[in-house]
C-alpha cells in the first residue's frame, strides 16, 4: 500500500530541469536550502557537470551528468556575433569598458565595422537569439532527457550569461517548455545585457533589478519575480560553526585586541594591484598612521590563485592572506567553490573586520549588510571608470563608499573609518534597502515559492 501511494504520489508531482553551470551556482543553489525547498513542491533533476556526491540528496532530486553540447557553436555566437554585432547597449559605461579589450580578432573587427551599416536598433539579444535557435543542432541527449522525465519547466540559474544556460534556454525554447532564470547577479542585466536569451520567467534579486528586467530587456511584468538574495541568506540568519570575534581573529593568526582591516580582492581582469594596497597598508601600520596595530586581512577572489604575489607579506606580523572555498575539479569554470564551513567563514570574516578595502566588488554591498565602512580603490586613474557602472553608480551616489583616487587618499579614508565607524551609516542602510531588499534570511524559500508560481502560470498559457 506505502508502495503504491509513494509512486502515485510521484505522478501529481511536476517535474522540473535545474542547469548548474558553474561552482558560483552549486554554492547558491545546491548549497544553501534552495534544493531542499524545491524539492518540496517539485521532482528536480539537476544537470551538472560534476560528480553529484557532495550535493544534498533527496528523494526527488535527481542528479545527471551534463557537458556544454556545441561549445565551437557558444563561442562564435556570443564572442564573434554577439559582442561585435548588437549596439544597442553602446551607452553602457562597462560596455564601453569592454569594447577597449573585445576587439583583437579580425572577425569582430569586422563584424564590429559591417554592424554600422544596419540600425542601431536591427541587432538585439532577441533577433540573435532567434538565429541561435535556428542554427542550433539537435542535441539527442537532451532529447532523450525530456522523454524521460518530462519536465514542466527548465531552470537556468542567468537568463543565457553562461554558454550552458544559453543552451539550455535555446533547446528548451526549441522544445516548447517554459523557461526560468533565478540567480543572476545584480549587474548582470546591465554587465552582460548583449548576452541575454530571454526566458519566459525571471526571479529577480530586488524591485531594483526587477525594473531594469522590464525597462531595459522588456520582459513582460507579470512575469518578473522578486526573491531576496539566496547567497546572503545565512548574514540574517545564525549558522552552526559561527565563531566570536576572540575566537574567529585567534584562529586566523590575529591579534582580536586590535582592529581589523580586511581587503578583499577581485579577479586580475578587473584590477591587479591589491598587493601594492597591502603593502601600503602595512608601511601605513608601522609610522603610527591607524590607531593601535591592526589586523591586515587579505581574502583573494575564489577564482584567482595568486597567493605567491602575497608571500612576501604573510611573515609580517598581524597579516593573514587566504583564499575562500574548497578546491574542486575543473569542470565549472573554476576549480573552487564554497560550501555551508566557507558561507560561515566569509560571514565571520565580514562581520569581525572593522573596515573593508575593494574594488568595486560586490562585497562592497554584502559589508554593508554587516554595517561595515568601505573603501574602494580608484587609481590609477584609469580604475575610476568602474564607479560610472550602472550597477554600481547608486553605491557611490548614496555615499555607502569613500572612493580613495590615490594610495594618500586610501590610507586617509581608513584611518578615518577606523576612528569613527559610524560614518556613512545611514547611507550604508540605504544601500541594503536598495541592492538586498530582504534581510529575514527566507529568500531560498521565497525563490522556490517564485518557482511555484511560475509553475502555475505557466500551466495555464
Amino acid at each position: 500500500m506505502c508502495h503504491f501511494d509513494f509512486y502515485s504520489l510521484l505522478l501529481t508531482v511536476q517535474t522540473v530541469f535545474l542547469f548548474i553551470p558553474n561552482y558560483v551556482y552549486s554554492s547558491d543553489l545546491l548549497r544553501t536550502r534552495f534544493i531542499a525547498a524545491l524539492a518540496e513542491r517539485f521532482r528536480v533533476v539537476v544537470f551538472l557537470p560534476v560528480a553529484p556526491d557532495p550535493y544534498p540528496q533527496h528523494p526527488n532530486v535527481t542528479y545527471l551528468p551534463w557537458r556544454l553540447q556545441f561549445p565551437d557553436f557558444w563561442t562564435f555566437w556570443g564572442k564573434t556575433v554577439r559582442v561585435p554585432l548588437i549596439r544597442m547597449f553602446d551607452h553602457e559605461p562597462l560596455v564601453q569598458r569592454n569594447y577597449q579589450l573585445s576587439f583583437g580578432h579580425w572577425k569582430r573587427k569586422a563584424l564590429r565595422r559591417a554592424a554600422f551599416f544596419f540600425p542601431k536598433y536591427f541587432w538585439t539579444p532577441d533577433f540573435i537569439s532567434r538565429l541561435e535557435g535556428r542554427f542550433l543542432p539537435r542535441s539527442k541527449l537532451f532529447e532523450r532527457h525530456l522523454r524521460q522525465y518530462r519536465p514542466h519547466l527548465i531552470i537556468t540559474p542567468t537568463p543565457g550569461f553562461t554558454e550552458i544556460d544559453a543552451e539550455a534556454i535555446t533547446l528548451a525554447s526549441r522544445a516548447g517548455i517554459p523557461t526560468a532564470a533565478i540567480d543572476f547577479s545584480w549587474d548582470n542585466l546591465t554587465s552582460n545585457c548583449k548576452h541575454l536569451r530571454k526566458t519566459d520567467f525571471l526571479v529577480c534579486w530586488t524591485e531594483r533589478m526587477r525594473e531594469q528586467a522590464i525597462r531595459i530587456h522588456h520582459f513582460p511584468p507579470a512575469h518578473v519575480f522578486v526573491s531576496g538574495v539566496v547567497r546572503f541568506d545565512h548574514y540574517f540568519a545564525r549558522q552552526p560553526g559561527e565563531q566570536s570575534r576572540e575566537a574567529f581573529l585567534r584562529s586566523k593568526g590575529l591579534n582580536p585586541q586590535e582592529r581589523t582591516i580586511l581587503l578583499t580582492t577581485v579577479t586580475k581582469g578587473n584590477y591587479r594591484d591589491e598587493p601594492k594596497v597591502l603593502g601600503a597598508l602595512i608601511r601605513a601600520r608601522a609610522q603610527g598612521r591607524f590607531p593601535g596595530f591592526p589586523n591586515l586581512f587579505v581574502r583573494l577572489h575564489p577564482k584567482e590563485d595568486n597567493f605567491d604575489e602575497y608571500r612576501e607579506f604573510v611573515r609580517q606580523p598581524g597579516v593573514r592572506v587566504e583564499r575562500g572555498g574548497k578546491e574542486r575539479e575543473k569542470n565549472l569554470g573554476s576549480r573552487i567553490e564554497l560550501d555551508q564551513d566557507d558561507l560561515v567563514n566569509l560571514k565571520d570574516t565580514l562581520r569581525h573586520a572593522d573596515v573593508v578595502i575593494n574594488y568595486a566588488s560586490t562585497i562592497t554591498i554584502e559589508a554593508c549588510a554587516f554595517d561595515r565602512p568601505i573603501v574602494n580603490i580608484g587609481y590609477p586613474p584609469y580604475f575610476m571608470n568602474a564607479y560610472s557602472f550602472t550597477h554600481y553608480r547608486p553605491v557611490v551616489e548614496l555615499g555607502a563608499v569613500r572612493v580613495a583616487r590615490s594610495e594618500g587618499e586610501l590610507l586617509e579614508e581608513v584611518g578615518a573609518n577606523l576612528a569613527d565607524p559610524a560614518r556613512d551609516r545611514d547611507a550604508r542602510r540605504e544601500a541594503v534597502r536598495h541592492f538586498i531588499g530582504f534581510t529575514d534570511g527566507r529568500s531560498a524559500e521565497r525563490l522556490a515559492g517564485a518557482v511555484t508560481q511560475i509553475s502555475a502560470i505557466a500551466s495555464r498559457t
